[in-house]
């Protein structure tokens, strides 16, 4: 008889890392090659996203978020393993600027 070894993945992914996000520009960052990116948004809405061969990965913003806003990201690699969340606030520059004349 032919025996084989199988390994199981059990192993869940290290939480995604969040660029800097602010209001208007695309929510990205970086997590485990491959891995499903699950993106949270303070009003409850969710986008999903596959990592790219670098661990890179980026989602439309939703036009929504304001300063201090809380956003949250979690990494399903293909074996069916979730990450811990990787959070990221949002600083959004509402200051407009100054012009001295």
């Amino acid at each position: 008889t032919d025996t084989a070894v199988v390994t199981i993945d059990t192993t869940a992914p290290n939480a995604p890392v969040l660029d800097p996000i602010n209001a208007t520009d695309p929510v990205s960052g970086t997590a485990e090659a491959g891995s499903t990116v699950t993106v949270s948004f303070p009003d409850g809405t969710t986008t999903t996203v596959v990592a790219g061969t670098d661990g890179s990965w980026s989602v439309p913003n939703p036009g929504n978020l304001v300063d201090g806003d809380t956003v949250t990201a979690t990494a399903t690699d293909p074996a069916g393993n979730t990450s811990l969340p990787g959070t990221g606030t949002v600083s959004a520059d509402i200051t407009p600027p100054v012009v001295v004349l």
